[in-house]
Order: structure tokens, then sequence, then C-alpha cells
């Protein structure tokens, strides 16, 4: 890939930027919310944002590593896309659903773009340089103490862990970039579940913003095997992390522990 320096990541956030409008402009005028007939967990709102999001990257000069179409084009500098993040909260309705693209030069993340398609909602992040949502500067809760916190989760918990309230909205790009903007304290997706192209943006901005970022077995969140899965962890400050990630240690064990006594 090109270096870290040859490429300018605010002119990549615009052009990931004129493609959020196309994807978002599409969608406002889909009829048809339903599967598409190809994978059993992809939907016509899928295809549609993948086409937009692929035709736009590779005539850009990007390669392209998207959920919906694998590893694509010749470019030096790769993207990784989730063209809809939330794909069945997209088909039912439920405005939490989000495009995600993260820019990766020889450095590993350089530029991320995470929007809500329902709201308009937009968390971008360059390395090194901050995150910032519409509004300004993304800031985390500072949350420190887990009996204080909301912690969002991806999957079922099989215990409680000792938190004060949790939700699961069911799009983990969009939980994460909510840690990273204050909204959630911490993210935990419980079952390790989720392809690169589901968290790396949302871990960049979060990193950006000052948050704390794991993952749940101790693997390195940056992997472009598309066979691979991962478990992101994220936490307001370093404190949190360290009691979501013990929490976790012990699902897995308890989880193992299970299976061979199974």
């Amino acid at each position: 890939m090109t270096s870290g320096s040859a490429i300018r990541p605010e002119a990549v956030l615009a052009i990931f930027a004129d493609l959020v409008e196309e994807v978002a402009d599409a969608l406002s005028e889909l009829e048809d919310w339903g599967h598409s007939g190809g994978r059993s967990d992809q939907y016509h709102h899928d295809v549609v944002a993948d086409k937009i999001v692929l035709d736009g990257l590779i005539a850009a000069g990007f390669r392209v590593l998207s959920e919906e179409s694998g590893m694509t084009g010749s470019g030096e500098v790769l993207v990784v896309v989730d063209p809809i993040d939330g794909s069945t909260n997209a088909a039912r309705a439920l405005p939490w659903y989000a495009i995600s693209l993260c820019a990766v030069d020889d450095e590993g993340p350089l530029a991320a773009d995470v929007a809500n398609l329902a709201t308009g909602d937009r968390f971008r992040a360059i390395r090194g340089m901050g995150a910032v949502a519409e509004e300004g500067a993304l800031v985390p809760s500072g949350c420190r103490e887990l009996s204080e916190a909301i912690i969002a989760f991806s999957g079922l918990p099989p215990s409680h862990g000792g938190w004060d309230q949790f939700r699961a909205y069911g799009a983990a790009a969009l939980d994460l970039c909510a840690v990273a903007s204050g909204s959630f304290d911490g993210f935990v997706d419980v079952d390790g579940a989720h392809g690169v192209w589901d968290y790396l943006a949302a871990v960049l901005i979060c990193e950006e913003a000052g948050a704390a970022v794991g993952e749940g077995s101790g693997r390195d969140l940056f992997t472009l095997d598309t066979s691979e899965r991962r478990g992101p962890v994220a936490a307001a400050t370093p404190e949190l992390l360290d009691q979501l990630l013990a929490i976790q240690r012990e699902w897995n064990v308890s989880s193992r522990a299970a299976g061979a006594g199974g």
C-alpha cells in the first residue's frame, strides 16, 4: 500500500461524504426493503448500497473490501466497507443503521466515516487528528465504574455483570460511535462474531475520540481475512474497559467449560 503521507485523509473523507449522500438518496427512493434472494442475511438495500459504494471507490482508485462483495479492485489504498451495518434494523424501519467506511494505508486505519442513514448523524476520524460529529469533537462519557455504566451489547450476555443499564440496538458501528460520543459508556460484542467491516471505522473513531478499545479474547482487531471474526469491546475509560474485558474473559471460560461438559 502507499505510505501514510502519500494520501490526504481529508480528500478521502470528501469522497466518503459524497458516497454517503449517494447511498442516502438511493435508499430514500427504495421501495423493496426485503431479502435480496442472495445470501439468507442479505437485503435489497445491502445490494443497492454496495453497488454505489463499490463503483465510486473503484472509480476513485481504491481497492475495496466489502462485506457484500469481498475484495475488489487493485488500488494501493484499501477501503474496508460495510454498505449497511444494521441491515435488519433498516428492513424493519428501525432508525439505527449505517454505512461504515475506513481507509487503510501501510500504517493501518487512516480515515473513517460512519453515517446513520436513517437520521443523517455522521461520525468521522483521521488518524492522529481526533474524531468529530456534526456538532464538534467527540468526547466519551468519562465513566470509570461498571456499576454506573450504560453498556451496549451485541449478543445476549449470559449473566448480569454488574452494569447499571444495558441496551442492544443491533448495529455495532453505531454502538461503538455512541461510546465515542458519550451516549453509551461501553460496548461489548458478547459472541465475538463481527467481521472487520462491522467495526474498523468505528474503532478508529473511538480511539481518536479518546475511548479505550480492546478485543474480547485478546486478539488484534485489525485483520483482512474475511473468514475471521472478532469481538470488539470499547469503553469510555481504560478502567471501565478493564472491567468489561474481565467479564468477557469469565464468560469465555464458562462457555468453554460448558462445551467441554457437553
